[in-house]
This record gives C-alpha cells, structure tokens and sequence, in this order.
C-alpha cells in the first residue's frame, strides 16, 4: 500500500519539523556549554606586568639594559639594580639586550616573574673567562691565559687530549700511539721545567679528572693557565699549569634536542718502507762478505725466491701488507637536551664512539679478532633556582667502554698498549724471507725453539684475545647562595664531588705449535719440523684496577663596584683525597691528600688600571709534617691602553690594546712514585744468616733507602703579555716569560766511576 500525496506532506513536514528542533537542541546545547565554560575558566586579564631582573655570567646586575615588547614597541631600560618591569599579553614576545651580549628572547605565557642572564659574545670584553675557582671578565684579566675554539675540537676522536695539539699557545700534546683506547697524548704547557711529573692539573667542573675519555660535544670552555698569576691559587699543584674545562649546563626554555653524527676514514701518518727480499738478501750477503765472513744466502737459494718456486721453502712475504689493513674507520654520534623552566632547568647527553684498529684477524678463529675500541658517554647537568638567591647545581658524568686488543703474550694487562705495540715490532723484525706467511692448513710457521723471532700474523691474529672494560662516573653537587642582603656583592659556594673508576682486562691468550719447513718429501709433501710446542687451547688471565677520589671546596666571593672603582675578592678552603682501590702494596694503599686554602684580591679603575694578587696556602701528605704545607704568593698588574683618552685617534685601527705583567711562586709536590722520602725505607726480606745444626735460615733487615729532607718543587714564574686586536678583527696576543725552578727531587743511583 503506498502513500497518497497528502500523507507524504505530512511526513515530510514531520521530518521538517525534527529537523529544525534538533538544530535548535544543538545551538542550545552549544551556547551552555560555552556559558559554563566560560564561567568556570579563571578571567585572563588582557595586560599583566611583568617584572625580573637582568644580570650576566658574573651574577652581576646589568644597569641601562634595554627590555623590549617585540609586539607593542614598548621599551624600558633596567635600573641601577638590573630590575626592569614591561606589559605584555599572552603570546607576546619580549627581548632584552645590551651591547655586548647576546640578544635573550622569550615568549610570554604566565610567568609574571622572569630573570635573564645575557651571555657576553664571544670575544667581546664584555666576555666572561674561566679562571681559577672562579670567573672574571675579559678585560680584567692578568693572567696568561689561551682558551680553545670548541668548533676545532669536532673532530671523530676518541680524545680530546690528542685534539688540543696545535690549537693552544703554549699547549704541547705528543700522541705516542694510535692504537684504539690508548691513544691519550702526553701534554704539557710551556714545554717540560722538572725531571719528575711535568704534566698539567686537569681541572673538570672544578675537580681533577682525566681529559682522555670527555665527549667534546658536552664541554663548554677549555682554557689553559700558564703564569703565576694565573696558577698560584693552587699552590703546590700548579707549578706545571692548569688545564680549565666546564661542561654545559642547559637554558631556560623548551626542550632543544641536537643531533650529531661523524664518520670517518683513518689511515696510517707513514710507514717505514722495507726492502723485499731480494734485496734483503743482496744487501745481507754484501754486509758479510765485505767484512771476510761468508755470505749467508747462495746464489741459487737468491734465484729460487726471485722465480717465486716454491712460496713454503723459499718465501718472499710483505708483512706489512700481510698484518695491517690499509685503513680502519670511525664513528662518533652524540644527542642531547637541554631546556626547563627559569627555575629547573637541564642538560642531558648521550654520546657513542666506536673506532676499528688496522690489525687484520684471521676468520679461521672462532673468536673476535683485531683491534677495536667502543665508548658511551653520558652527562647529566640539573640546575635548580631553589629561591631567588639560592642556586643548587647537580653533575653526574661519566663513561663505559670496551676495548678488543690481541692476546698476544698471554700476560696479565695483556690490552697495555706496550703489548699490542710488540706486533708493529715484530713486523718491522722480521726479514721477508725468513718465514712463509703459513704453511698449508693454517699450520702456524716459526724458526726458533725457544720461541723468539715470532711469526707475526700469529701474534696479530692467532693468540687468541683479550678484553679491556672501563667505568667511570663523575657526581658533583654546588651550592651557590647570594648574601646581598648581608653585604652588596657577597656570596658563598660550597661543592661536594664523588668519583669513582674500575677497570677489568680479560685475557684468552694462547700460543700455537710453530713450524718449520726442511724441504719436501719424496711424496712432494712439505718435511715440517716442530720449532715451539704450543696449544691451541684458549688461556684465562685477569687485571683488575680502579680508585676513587672524594673533593670538597668552600668558598666566599666578594664582587662589587661603585663609580669608576671595582673590587672584588675570593677566600676558598678545599681538601681532596684519591685512594688506589688496587694498590700493588701498603704504601701505595695510603691515600694521596691535599689541602689547603686559596685567595685573590682584585681592584681596576674604570677599565684601564688593574691590579690583582693572588696566594695559594696548601700541602700534601708526601711530606715531613714541619714541611707539609706552602705559601705560594703571586702579584699583576694589567693597562688597558685603548681606554685612555690619547687612544681615540687610532682607536679605528687598534681598538684594543692591553698589556700585562705578573709574577709569583707556584708549587709542584707530585716529584713521582716515591712516596714518603722523608722516612727510612726498609727491607724486611734481605738476605740474612744460617744458623745452627739445622740450617735454619733468617732474613736480615736492609734499609734501602735513607731519609731525606724533602719537599715540593718551587717555581718562580714571570711574565709579561700583549694583547692587540686590529681593525676590529685580527687579533694578536704575544708574552714573554721565565721560570726558574728549585727543589727538584732527583734519587740518587749507582756512583759512576
């Protein structure tokens, strides 16, 4: 039955109807929900004011600072305070400034309370230098000081050590091997001035910590002190110069990610060429034969390895080629986050290394062969702003790496670089025709008994392997509080660091059966007699290292300026202690101790006369309790040319201009691994007597060692700098310096006759 027309308008109007009830439903729906959101979201207020303070690097109030609404125009200039106080809405971006420093941007959201630190740019005088324990503008600085481009340091390198070689006045870096994992450089500043421990104090947020194994993408600043001046508020340990390095710490923001990822191809620097065997033997035969003896390789012996005849009884072998790979490679990735609030914010990394060696392995073996050297780092840096003057710092740094090295000799330690160098040795011993690269079968070839004048290929690549592993981690924590409300520009810093590193080197090393071919049988078969009696069998040897170092510091620092004048002044007490978890005997159990206090006091008249004293007072446990302890004062003076008024002619062509002096003693107690001088050494085990029917034997006493008066190195350190920038671009820093160094402790030996 279908529908007339009549009850079809009556559906559709139906319908109709529906239809413009439900859209009123929705509209109605629509406009309570908005109501009751409306009524229950807190009112926003279209301007609020926002208010902070200003200051740079130094904690210091930046006064006349500019402070910028980027989207109404409004501008307002900081008070004597660093205080400013701009509107804004939601969503407007704001920016403070100054000449000199880095523009700082933000975007406002509801922090009604905003504090900014400005960075100086980078080699502006405005720029803030690391010094020791603590920081000061470039321009006031008198010390002799160099610091490092970090961009130079990005380079796919295990060590940042070896990095510094060539990037650093005064700085010397010597790598003495590229084997992976041991390829840390010997450094030194301003060349060597003792005969013991000529190496510089390494200082990493303020604690002494090794340079080799840091991920360069986490540090900061890397300077180095040289002078007196400088160095002298470390007393004994800063005779030989300080290497600063601060690692990064986040901004303020949200979170930043940055990824970096290197590889590269490495290849040997040069190689010594070697003679083939031809020529070996030709030159061999003329050395004897010249000198009456006669020749050690026939004519005919010469021919049969010139014709290549029989590779097994008359080898000619390149063991260069044999032994090492052309190149090797490697590849270095780091990722890290930085961000948080103005008042918790964070620097997070990760980094990856893994570097493969030019020993070649032998696929035969079922273990892995070659040289190859893995590490990840990790650096965690949170800073809290606790209150408006307290800052808590957290650091937690560190590392894990392993490290695959040949088993060669099979010896305790066997991944000593000392070892794994015996290969390279053994190359360049061995003459090309002595030995077959191996016999048929992977048989192991060798000529002598006793073992010497080994086959390379198989301590390269068949004695089995060994294994290095490594643990590092670095904690500190400072705390950084303001006494302004005290005294103006008063503050306090105390830190407390636990380090702690272990080691452990596996080795399964082995030595095979070694052959030598005296001909062949009448079947054709080689006639191989047993040189070395060996095993194939995998061995098991174990090292085990590590120590810990505990370092505490607290500190005053006085910071201010009125008119022209500037005065500022540092008194710090520290105490560290490092223990050798695995100390070989008593002695070397006793923790090595240092303590002692450090001072500066610096003045400069509107930025052209400095002058500025500094004393380092500590001592070591190594020494007589009457001698234990030092005084160690230096003095400067600094002129900063271009700011006086007769410059301003040639400001346009030098626009600065900066000299310095200095002088003072430093110190220098590590004289070495003898340890103790001032006390008799004594050998309970020396030989002693016989006595009685029985023969019994006794030990007799030997002191093998008498007492001396013994104390630290003293070094008396001048110098005298230049500073020059040109045309507002080149710049030139020459200094003149000398050291005069007494007290250097040399052990007597064997009398000469």
């Amino acid at each position: 039955m279908t529908p007339t027309s009549k009850q079809k308008l009556s559906i559709m109007s139906l319908k109709l109807k529906v239809f413009r009830l439900s859209k009123f439903v929705l509209i109605l729906i629509f406009f309570l929900s908005q109501n009751i959101i409306a009524q229950n979201k807190k009112p926003v207020p279209e301007k609020v004011t926002i208010s902070g303070a200003v200051k740079n690097k130094l904690d210091e109030a930046m006064k006349r600072a500019t402070v910028e609404n980027l989207n109404t125009g409004q501008t307002v200039l900081t008070d004597n305070n660093g205080r400013y106080s701009i509107e804004a809405t939601q969503g407007d971006s704001l920016a403070a400034s100054f000449i000199g420093y880095n523009t700082f941007k933000w975007v406002f959201s509801d922090l009604i309370t905003y504090n900014i630190s400005l960075e100086s740019v980078s080699g502006s005088l405005n720029e803030v230098v690391i010094v020791g324990y603590g920081k000061q503008r470039k321009i006031s600085q008198i010390g002799a000081q160099s610091i490092v481009n970090l961009d130079d340091l990005k380079q796919p390198i295990a060590n940042v050590g070896a990095g510094l070689a060539g990037r650093l006045a005064g700085l010397v870096a010597v790598q003495r091997t590229g084997e992976p994992g041991h390829d840390a450089a010997d450094i030194w500043i301003r060349g060597l001035a003792t005969l013991n421990n000529s190496r510089p104090l390494i200082l990493v947020d303020g604690v002494e910590r090794s340079i080799d194994n840091l991920n360069y993408d986490d540090i900061a600043s890397l300077s180095i002190l040289k002078d007196a001046s400088a160095t002298a508020v470390y007393g004994v340990r800063g005779a030989n110069g300080v290497v600063l390095i601060t690692t990064k710490r986040g901004k303020p923001g949200p979170p930043s990610f940055h990824f970096d990822y290197l590889e590269s191809a490495t290849t040997f620097t040069r190689l010594p060429k070697m003679a083939d065997g031809i020529t070996y033997m030709q030159m061999a035969n003329e050395a004897l034969t010249t000198r009456g003896d006669a020749p050690k390789f026939s004519d005919d012996y010469i021919a049969n390895t010139k014709e290549g005849k029989d590779e097994y009884l008359y080898p000619n072998v390149n063991w260069m080629d044999k032994i090492f790979k052309n190149s090797g490679h490697n590849r270095k990735a780091t990722l890290n986050i930085d961000g948080g609030a103005p008042s918790a914010f964070y620097y997070v990394s990760l980094g990856y290394y893994d570097e493969k060696g030019f020993i070649k392995s032998d696929p035969s073996e079922p273990y892995h062969g070659g040289i190859g050297y893995s590490r990840f780092n990790f650096t965690s840096n949170l800073t809290l702003k606790v209150t408006g003057t307290t800052t808590v710092e957290l650091g937690l740094q560190g590392y894990y790496s392993n490290g695959n090295y040949p088993g060669v000799n099979g010896g305790i330690n066997p991944a000593d670089a000392s070892q794994v160098n015996s290969i390279f040795g053994s190359v360049m011993q061995m003459p090309p025709v002595e030995l077959p690269f191996t016999y048929p079968g992977d048989t192991t070839s060798g000529r002598n008994p006793n073992g010497d004048f080994r086959n390379p290929f198989d301590a390269a690549a068949k004695s089995g392997y060994a294994n290095q592993y490594k643990t590092q981690l670095y904690t500190n924590i400072r705390l950084r509080q303001q006494l302004g409300m005290l005294v103006k520009g008063l503050s306090f810093t105390t830190m407390f660091a636990f380090d702690n590193y272990s080691e452990l080197d596996i080795n399964h090393g082995k030595r095979e059966n070694a052959y030598i071919a005296r001909g062949r049988n009448p079947d054709g078969s080689l006639n191989l007699q047993l040189t070395y009696a060996g095993t194939n069998s995998l061995g098991y040897d174990r090292y085990n290292g590590g120590n810990r170092r505990v370092y505490t510091e607290s500190a005053l620092n006085y910071d201010t300026s009125f008119g022209n004048h500037r005065v500022s002044g540092l008194l710090l007490y520290n105490q560290s202690e490092f223990v050798d978890a695995f100390a070989g005997d008593f002695t070397s159990s006793i923790p090595y101790r240092t303590r002692g206090l450090a001072g500066r006091v610096t003045y400069s008249y509107s930025d052209r006369y400095f002058v500025e004293y500094n004393f380092g007072y500590n001592g070591s446990e190594n020494f007589a309790k009457a001698k234990r302890y030092g005084f160690f004062p230096s003095y400067g003076v600094g002129w900063v040319a271009s700011n006086e008024k007769f410059f301003k002619p040639i400001k346009n062509v030098i626009s600065f201009l900066k000299f310095r002096f200095s002088s003072g003693d430093v110190g220098n107690s590590d004289i070495g691994s003898y340890r103790f001088a001032y006390l008799d050494q004594v050998n309970t085990n020396a030989n002693g007597y016989t006595l009685g029917t029985s023969r019994a034997g006794n030990n007799g006493y030997e002191i093998s060692s008498y007492a001396v008066d013994l104390t630290w190195e003293t070094s008396h350190k001048t110098n005298l700098g230049m500073e020059m920038t040109l045309l507002k671009a080149a710049t030139l820093q020459v200094d003149l310096f000398k050291e005069h160094r007494t007290g250097i402790f040399l052990q007597r030996g064997t009398v000469p006759e």
